[in-house]
């Protein structure tokens, strides 16, 4: 019975021995577990804050990027304002019209024969056109004729705002409008202020010594233009020269034909040099009838004189051409043949006809070229 008694203390002892070693081991699983828990939180906490962190900087990096873009543009703007304000604050020169002008190259050395025109801010195109048909529709004569009584010394210009639309025009390719703006009433008068000189207002490109350099407008007397490209202060590359023709209302027809003369192609030195084409425009109804007027001379230049095969088209009141070719050296044509009676010479042939010739005296074949050009180099 004893020994049944001490069995049975001995099962209970063992048994809450068991029991607390399970329970002890179960309190060491959870606490395990609930400490990987922590441990896992811990370490997604702070991988989630590494992220945010990350996040946080790449977001701080573009609106840093997208911040300083705008402060380099506006830097950029700045800049370019005081490159503005300072053409803008260069002094105007008025064109020296009491000494007269000397014609050689080497007389102009001293003076720079360029007006530059301050910048200001371009007019609106449509505002521009509305402007010019305004103009032309108070006119009652043609484009090319004078107003009976005019006086362009008493027309207000606005140089920087009308050599601004000029040249706005032109490096649109619009010559239909550069026309319509060349012979208006304003326009004239501004180039009637540089009568008497080799002057020019100038309008574009300039280098450190402000002379013109790049791309430019030029606004000569005599109502001529340059558009184009410069150098060092003189017309240089590839450009176009025209010359707009205005008459009195009581002009002969024979004094008064020409509507336009121009030159396009290439420059040096202030005159055309190189490949360029000569082209004139005529007033069809001041023309004789059955007589051939040259219209265009395709080829080389030299100093604004033929030089090398020439091309010829002419013009007839009609509206028929024909072709034709010569050849010169420094503006004189070769002859071709003998002096006629009247002592010219064939210098010019017909290229659909080789017995049909354009005659000139010898004491006129001489500096046959782009005459009436303005230049201090000629």
């Amino acid at each position: 019975m004893k020994d049944n008694n001490k069995t049975a203390k001995l099962m209970t002892i063992g048994v809450a021995v068991v029991l607390i070693l399970v329970v002890c081991g179960i309190s060491v699983i959870v606490h395990a577990i609930h400490k990987r828990d922590a441990e896992d939180s811990g370490s997604k906490l702070q991988s989630d804050i590494i992220d945010y962190a990350n996040s946080g900087q790449e977001q701080n990096i573009v609106t840093q990027d997208i911040v300083k873009t705008p402060e380099k543009e506006e830097t950029g703007k700045e800049e370019t304002g005081k490159e503005e304000t300072g053409k803008e604050e260069t002094e105007k020169q008025e064109p020296a019209n009491q000494e007269k002008p000397q014609s050689s190259a080497e007389g102009t050395k001293n003076e720079d024969p360029a007006v530059v025109v301050e910048k200001e801010k371009t007019q609106a195109a449509g505002s521009i056109i509305e402007e010019v048909k305004k103009e032309e529709n108070q006119q009652t004569t043609a484009k090319w004729q004078k107003e009976a009584g005019e006086n362009l010394a008493m027309v207000e210009i606005d140089l920087p705002r009308q050599m601004s639309e000029m040249k706005g025009y032109w490096e649109a390719g619009n010559m239909l409008a550069v026309e319509d703006l060349a012979y208006l009433p304003r326009y004239r008068a501004a180039s009637e202020k540089l009568s008497g000189t080799t002057k020019y207002y100038y309008f574009g490109d300039t280098d450190g010594q402000n002379r013109p350099n790049g791309m430019g407008l030029a606004m000569y007397t005599d109502n001529q233009y340059y558009y184009g490209e410069w150098k060092d202060g003189v017309r240089s590359g590839n450009g176009m020269w025209i010359k707009f023709y205005v008459y009195d209302k009581n002009a002969k027809a024979k004094d008064s034909r020409f509507l336009q003369h121009s030159y396009s192609g290439t420059w040096s030195n202030d005159l055309p040099n190189g490949d360029g084409a000569e082209h004139y425009d005529f007033i069809d109804e001041n023309l004789e009838e059955d007589v051939g007027y040259n219209r265009n001379f395709i080829g080389s230049f030299k100093n604004g004189l033929y030089n090398g095969e020439i091309y010829i088209t002419n013009y007839y009141k009609d509206g028929n051409s024909k072709e034709w070719s010569g050849t010169a050296v420094n503006g004189v044509w070769k002859n071709l043949g003998e002096k006629d009676k009247e002592g010219k010479y064939p210098v010019i042939v017909d290229l659909t006809n080789p017995d049909n010739y354009q005659w000139v005296k010898a004491s006129e074949n001489k500096n046959n070229g782009v005459n009436g050009l303005i230049s201090a180099a000629k």
